[in-house]
């Protein structure tokens, strides 16, 4: 099964078990979520981009090319450059989100 297929099959699971038409950006939302151990409640548009951001900077962790370095006053992960991404395209970027999104969901449900 190629990577794009297991993409469609977890946006497909993600959208069934949520009953959501799930996206990009909703499964990095679901992935913050869970990181940030705070459960689901309402979050204002601007909490809902720090979760997917949180789960950005979690799967390029899990990809090696971030690292945690403790966390801010707020309980927030801080994260460390290991590995640049400055010279890969925005397409190979998505892609290894991508495939860290299937490891990690594969993993943790």
């Amino acid at each position: 099964m190629s990577s794009s297929e297991n993409w469609e099959e977890l946006l497909l699971r993600v959208s069934k078990k949520f009953k959501v038409l799930a996206d990009f950006d909703f499964v990095l939302f679901l992935i913050g979520i869970q990181e940030r151990g705070l459960g689901y409640k309402k979050y204002s548009k601007e909490e809902k981009m720090d979760l997917i951001n949180l789960a950005r900077c979690k799967m390029f962790e899990k990809a090696g090319f971030y690292t945690e370095a403790g966390k801010d006053e707020e309980g927030w992960p801080r994260f460390e450059v290991v590995k640049t991404l400055e010279d890969m395209l925005p397409s190979e970027r998505e892609k290894v989100l991508k495939q860290e999104m299937i490891n990690y969901l594969d993993e943790n449900i």
